[in-house]
């Protein structure tokens, strides 16, 4: 054990003002700060069974004893340090018995620190934790147990930093969502959409499906997500599933019209025979499963077109609506995608209309459905509550007149 003399004021005063007083004397008079090897991390009581961390109300409690400085009363700052295991090798047992961390295992820290001898964990925070350590993103990849690895760290202003004993703890964790999925997107590319010059930039070379429904697996981003409108005869196109893969991800046409290929630069391009109305609708959970079945192509009743669509809200009072741009400005095809970018602040409520409200695009929804990105959801046509939409931000907001439905991307 080290030993550090540290004369205190009072014994400086002391030693000052008894100038008679032997030098044997005055150093027996100091305080001896002891530094010790080590201190006592308590092992929490139910540390022999396994915490239920989804049926766990009361805070997981951790408390030990204050490291023996000599009786002299620092202010002792504690860290609690932890190893989430994976394969039981994180730890090794000295000479003495006890446990310690491998020389190569990574120690992390909570960011809190404590002047008193307890710290108190919440179950679902471990829980959280634990996911986030392990990799998890689904309920089928939780473990049936994980075993965690607890120390402590005490330090004071004029020591250095000593460590506690391990303390293990088993945890039944459960699984629950640490974020948002942003919903998996296909974006339409071609001839026939934006300015029909096959680029990269959304909107005027590329536009994205809509989810269909109202809902998706947030867990992963899976969903439906579809189109529909107008394709002339004989004009190309595919779809792509990234705007930054250069074409890994990508549809092609198969054997024939309503047959496609997955993940092939050398799939025909898709054409439709007749002009007409159609719906593209892709199932990304089969198509990322390699299965183009989950594709489908069907031709719908001719629509009505708009020569202009318009945004109008509580943004501007309800007054003149914004002008949105058509997606498809290319000769021959009937545009039935619109578009504009705006800032929108918080609480906004708004609908789209054409032909001065002759037609307008509301909702169904009590609260607009959101993600990560922003906002989503099919419209009601012709009636309908005002879309809201809570977060200020810039938006590119798209909707389509035909369906209704409508997203609002943060950019």
């Amino acid at each position: 054990m080290k030993l550090y003399k540290i004369l205190s004021t009072a014994a400086l005063g002391l030693s000052l003002g008894l100038t008679f007083a032997s030098c044997a004397d005055d150093n027996d008079s100091n305080p001896v700060l002891h530094m010790p090897d080590s201190f006592t991390l308590n092992t929490p009581a139910l540390a022999g069974n396994a915490y239920d961390l989804k049926n766990t109300t009361d805070s997981i409690a951790f408390t030990w004893s204050q490291p023996d400085y000599g009786g002299m009363p620092l202010v002792t700052n504690y860290k609690l340090q932890y190893v989430v295991s994976k394969d039981g090798s994180e730890v090794v047992t000295d000479a003495d018995g006890k446990l310690k961390f491998a020389d190569n295992v990574e120690v992390k820290e909570y960011d809190e620190g404590k002047t008193k001898c307890e710290y108190k964990l919440g179950p679902a925070d471990v829980d959280l934790l634990l996911l986030r350590e392990l990799g998890v993103s689904s309920a089928a990849d939780v473990p049936e147990k994980v075993n965690v690895y607890y120390r402590l760290s005490a330090q004071t202003t004029s020591t250095p930093k000593v460590y506690s004993n391990i303390v293990k703890l088993t945890y039944v964790p459960y699984y629950q969502r640490m974020e948002v999925a942003d919903p998996v997107t296909w974006y339409l590319i071609g001839g026939c959409f934006g300015e029909g010059g096959w680029g990269d930039n959304l909107m005027t070379g590329l536009l994205p499906l809509y989810l269909t429904g109202d809902s998706y697996d947030e867990d992963n981003g899976y969903g439906t997500v579809s189109w529909t409108g107008y394709l002339p005869a004989g004009v190309e196109f595919k779809l792509r599933g990234s705007l930054t893969d250069n074409w890994e991800k990508q549809i092609g046409q198969g054997a024939s019209f309503g047959e496609f290929v997955l993940n092939d630069g050398g799939a025909a391009n898709i054409s439709a025979k007749a002009n007409g109305v159609y719906t593209i609708s892709i199932d990304t959970k089969q198509v990322a499963m390699g299965n183009a079945s989950g594709i489908s192509i069907t031709k719908t009743d001719d629509a009505t077109t708009y020569n202009q669509v318009y945004l109008n809200g509580s943004f501007n009072g309800w007054g003149d609506g914004v002008a949105m741009t058509p997606v498809n400005s290319t000769v021959g095809v009937n545009n039935h995608d619109w578009y504009t970018r705006i800032h929108l602040p918080a609480a906004t409520e708004l609908k789209f209309q054409a032909n001065n409200w002759a037609m307008e695009i509301g909702t169904k929804y009590d609260e607009t459905p959101s993600c990560k990105s922003g906002y989503y959801g099919v419209g009601v046509k012709s009636g309908g509550g005002n879309i809201s939409i809570k977060s200020e931000a810039d938006y590119l907001v798209i909707v389509n007149d035909i369906t209704g439905a409508f997203r609002f991307i943060k950019e």
